[in-house]
């Protein structure tokens, strides 16, 4: 951005006054716009709600298996990995996950987050994908309309999607405003 101030002050006695207050106006936008590409700290942004869930064997609770959640966003380099098992009910639980980022003040305002939640079963050395989502803000409660993700897997309903990928189908649970919502 340039500012030229090249007035000519010879006839009206108020160009001079117009070319300092022209010089004061690019001086102070350059200064603000300057200042507006440090980074700016922002915190508490919501990442994954909170997950519990329940992994059963034709209706019989697993006791003790590892279930995975892995999240990955554009404002990490490393995706987020957790491990639970579950209990002798067959439940296992991933607290709400919170982030922080460094935004100027440009890069705030047309940031748009994008952040991936995986939860995986590894089951004889395979990584089944039990429940998948992506979400494009930091607004809390996007996964499923409800403050926490609760999904109920049963083991008898793994598959291989398109013959390649590990799945097992599990209900989750959403806000009947979310089961009204609908697709084109």
């Amino acid at each position: 951005i340039v500012c030229s101030l090249s007035i000519k002050t010879h006839h009206n006695p108020m160009r001079p006054n117009l070319g300092r207050w022209l010089f004061y106006a690019c001086t102070t936008f350059l200064l603000s716009f300057s200042l507006g590409a440090h980074a700016v700290w922002q915190d508490n942004l919501n990442l994954s709600s909170a997950v519990e869930g329940q992994i059963l064997d034709h209706g019989k609770p697993v006791t003790g298996l590892k279930v995975k959640r892995i999240i990955s966003w554009n404002m990490e380099s490393e995706p987020r990995t957790a491990i639970t098992s579950t209990d002798k009910n067959g439940r296992f639980q991933f607290p709400e996950v919170r982030g922080a980022a460094d935004f100027g003040f440009l890069a705030k305002l047309f940031h748009v987050p994008n952040i991936s939640l995986r939860i995986f079963i590894p089951i004889d050395g395979k990584d089944y994908m039990a429940y998948a989502t992506s979400k494009n803000s930091y607004q809390e409660n996007v996964e499923t309309g409800l403050p926490y993700i609760r999904m109920k897997c049963d083991l008898k309903n793994k598959e291989l999607f398109n013959g390649r990928l590990p799945i097992i189908n599990c209900e989750v649970e959403e806000s009947e405003e979310r089961k009204s919502l609908k697709y084109d």
